[in-house]
């Protein structure tokens, strides 16, 4: 049996989980100039639409009403995606899309675009109650309702001959049958 040594010069293993990157990161920045700064977080932004998305929060930006409108459409396309591949499984949700798109929803209603929010509301329904439909137990629903309730609330309060036809459109539109039933019933009920 021939017994090994070390060799000399032969450095130990590090631990590992001991480096941390963000003092090395945070002096980066601190050597760099405020353009050169805007010049990374821009080129991050165009990047990655997380950041982008993170950014417009952090600096409160308010956006014209076409770009709200699109960001909502996109944030439901985003939650109600899925693998149709998992169908009757639980599968991965965006649940911070919910967030987004709740959060769209309701402004659109405050700045008085009711007739884009109910669009959109309607592209929630139907995109939304197919991924309830597929899922193996429906957990996005209260979400779905959390962000048409808002929507439901400024029909009822406005009114008008198109409200019930928009409820309709909605039940129509709602593939299990159950999402804001009561809220819809109503609505159509309302003299």
């Amino acid at each position: 049996m021939v017994k090994r040594t070390a060799r000399k010069g032969t450095k130990k293993p590090r631990k590992r989980g001991t480096a941390n990157r963000f003092p090395l990161i945070e002096m980066a920045i601190g050597k760099r100039t405020k353009a050169e700064l805007i010049e990374i977080v821009m080129k991050m932004a165009k990047s990655h639409a997380a950041v982008a998305r993170e950014l417009e929060d952090q600096l409160d930006i308010e956006k014209p009403v076409d770009l709200l409108v699109a960001d909502v459409s996109s944030a439901i396309d985003r939650a109600t995606d899925f693998d149709e591949r998992e169908v009757n499984y639980n599968f991965d949700v965006d649940w911070q899309a919910y967030a987004d798109a709740r959060k769209g929803l309701r402004k659109l209603v405050d700045l008085g675009y009711l007739d884009d929010a109910k669009l959109l509301a309607l592209k929630l329904m139907r995109d939304g109650s197919y991924q309830v439909e597929c899922s193996d137990e429906g957990l996005m629903t209260d979400d779905i309702e959390d962000c048409l309730r808002p929507v439901i609330r400024a029909v009822q309060t406005s009114g008008g001959a198109d409200a019930d036809e928009w409820a309709k459109e909605m039940q129509k539109a709602d593939r299990v049958g159950f999402i804001c039933e009561h809220e819809l019933a109503e609505l159509r009920n309302k003299p």
